[in-house]
C-alpha cells in the first residue's frame, strides 16, 4: 500500500466514531501529592500473573500524548522513528483510598494530614492497576523488592505510594505501612475474575491507534506523558 493511502486510512480510522467496545480504564492515575494505600494482589512469588514488566511507547498526535503497547501482536508502524519504548511495572491491587492535596471532588472527605493541613480522602475500595517507571537507577523498583524482601511477600500488609513533584521532577516513595486493612472477604472471588496484566495493557494500548486515543481522552491532560 502506498504511504499516501496508508496515512489516508490512518486519518480515517481516527474520523470514525469510538466504539464502545474499550476495556473501561483500571489505572491508578497518581497526581503531585497523592498517598494511595492499597493491598497488593500480587505476591511477588515465582510465576505471579498478577505482576508484570510492560514497554509502551508514548508520544505526540496532534495534540494529544498517546501510549501504545510494544508487544509482538501490535502493529507500531505510527509510533515516530526517533520515539524508544519505556519500560515499566505494573501490578494488580485493591486500592482502598487516595489522600489528595486538593479538593477535586465534593465527594471527597476533608482528613487532618500532618501538621494540621487540610487534604481529601477518596475512598476507592476496588481492584486496580499500578504502573510505576522503574526509576532512575531502578530506584522505584527497588522500593518494592524491598518491602517484598521485608515481608516475604507482597501481599502481606498495605503499602503506601506517594507520588511527589511534577515532570521531570516527579519521584515515588513506596513504603510499607503499619495498618491492617484487608480486601474484603465478599471480593475476594473477583480475583480470579482480573485479566493478566499483560492482556489488560494489550486490550488498553494495544489493539489500534484508535483506540489508544480512545484511552487518552478518558484521563486528564497531562503536563507531560502520562506513562
Amino acid at each position: 500500500m502506498s504511504g499516501i493511502s496508508r496515512i489516508q486510512r490512518q486519518r480515517e480510522d481516527l474520523r470514525r466514531p469510538q466504539q464502545q467496545t474499550q476495556t473501561p480504564g483500571r489505572e491508578v492515575w497518581f497526581k503531585d501529592g497523592d498517598q494511595v494505600f492499597l493491598s497488593s494482589i500480587a505476591t511477588g512469588h515465582d510465576e505471579d500473573k498478577f505482576i508484570d514488566e510492560i514497554k509502551l511507547y508514548t508520544f505526540r498526535m496532534g495534540n494529544r500524548w498517546i501510549n501504545l503497547l510494544k508487544h509482538d501482536t501490535v502493529d507500531d508502524s505510527i509510533v515516530p522513528e526517533d520515539t524508544r519504548p519505556s519500560s515499566k511495572f505494573a501490578f494488580w491491587s485493591y486500592v482502598h483510598r487516595i489522600i489528595h492535596l486538593d479538593k477535586l471532588n465534593d465527594d471527597w472527605a476533608a482528613v487532618e494530614g500532618p501538621g494540621g493541613k487540610m487534604m481529601y480522602r477518596e475512598d476507592i475500595n476496588d481492584f486496580r492497576i499500578v504502573s510505576l517507571g522503574f526509576g532512575r537507577n531502578d530506584y522505584v523498583w527497588d522500593q518494592l523488592s524491598g518491602i517484598y524482601s521485608d515481608w516475604g511477600g507482597l501481599d502481606k500488609g498495605v503499602i503506601r505510594i506517594k507520588r511527589s513533584g511534577a515532570g521531570l521532577e516527579t519521584s515515588y516513595t513506596l513504603s510499607a505501612t503499619p495498618q491492617t486493612e484487608e480486601i474484603p472477604s465478599e471480593r475476594k472471588a473477583e480475583i480470579a475474575e482480573l485479566p493478566l496484566v499483560k492482556d489488560y495493557f494489550l486490550e488498553r494500548y494495544g489493539k489500534n491507534i484508535e483506540l489508544s486515543l480512545a484511552a487518552e481522552s478518558q484521563t486528564a491532560a497531562p503536563e507531560k506523558p502520562l506513562f
